[in-house]
């Protein structure tokens, strides 16, 4: 695995011989974290949590839509601290009633063309992160397939042994993928890191709405507060159900 801020796939196929080839389109691409798509949670323990993401575009023989979660346990005082991202959402202004009554990560999507230049896993150990504390999970596809373009919700139940998860929301991915179909929404269990496929009811946000326009998506107390664009939608925790804000609908063109 790379772990040099500067390097990439491509940077590494040059040092090693290992140039692109046309006999090697369609053949495995080489894993690499350096993505574009994908978020970015800091968890109150200190730890940083990456989800998934896309590497390059279809015309890259190493393109892919990774389905997987980076942990880092042990990051330096700076990680994940800064984020020149366009569109990241500084969570600080949430409801005071939070489901938790501990301070909150920020949500801080990483959706931009710049992203291509930064290296994840080369940014996290010049922080200070050992590789050791680094942890990689991955899933099948039929439990959490390729996602990228979607949002990331830290929420932590009440109570001194409250369960901690990270909501995903939505999501691209390939063009035969899921995600195309439905807004689809998946639990990400802090404890255990297994993922699960939660499923909602009520009006849902339209699939592909955040591959379009920018998204947030932000905790209201027991709700997760969904806007993409001019649109806001409502995901009750408390029994899973859809709802569209009308108050922040937008508005009809006068005249």
């Amino acid at each position: 695995m790379v772990s040099h801020g500067s390097e990439n796939v491509y940077s590494a196929r040059v040092k090693f011989g290992l140039r692109s080839s046309p006999q090697r389109w369609g053949q495995e691409p080489i894993f690499c974290v350096q993505r574009f798509g994908r978020t970015e949670t800091k968890l109150p323990d200190g730890r940083i949590v990456y989800i998934v993401g896309e590497h390059e575009d279809s015309y890259d023989p190493d393109f892919y839509i990774y389905n997987d979660v980076v942990v880092v346990h042990k990051a330096g005082s700076n990680a994940g601290g800064e984020s020149a991202a366009t569109g990241a959402v500084d969570d600080s202004d949430r409801d005071s009633d939070s489901i938790s009554d501990s301070e909150l990560p920020d949500y801080l999507p990483k959706r931009r063309e710049e992203e291509l230049a930064d290296n994840l896993m080369g940014a996290t150990l010049a922080a200070g992160a050992d590789p050791a504390d680094i942890d990689i999970y991955g899933y099948p596809t039929d439990v959490f397939p390729g996602t990228d373009f979607h949002t990331a919700t830290y929420v932590r139940e009440e109570g001194s042994n409250g369960k901690e998860y990270i909501y995903i929301i939505g999501g691209l991915g390939y063009i035969t993928s899921p995600h195309r179909a439905a807004t689809m929404t998946h639990r990400l269990d802090l404890q255990d890191h297994t993922i699960q496929r939660i499923e909602t009811t009520g009006e849902a946000p339209p699939p592909l709405a955040g591959s379009k326009t920018e998204q947030k998506a932000q905790l209201h107390g027991d709700r997760i507060v969904y806007t993409v664009g001019s649109d806001t939608y409502v995901l009750s925790l408390a029994d899973m159900r859809w709802s569209r804000d009308q108050a922040h609908a937008e508005s009809p063109a006068v005249g």
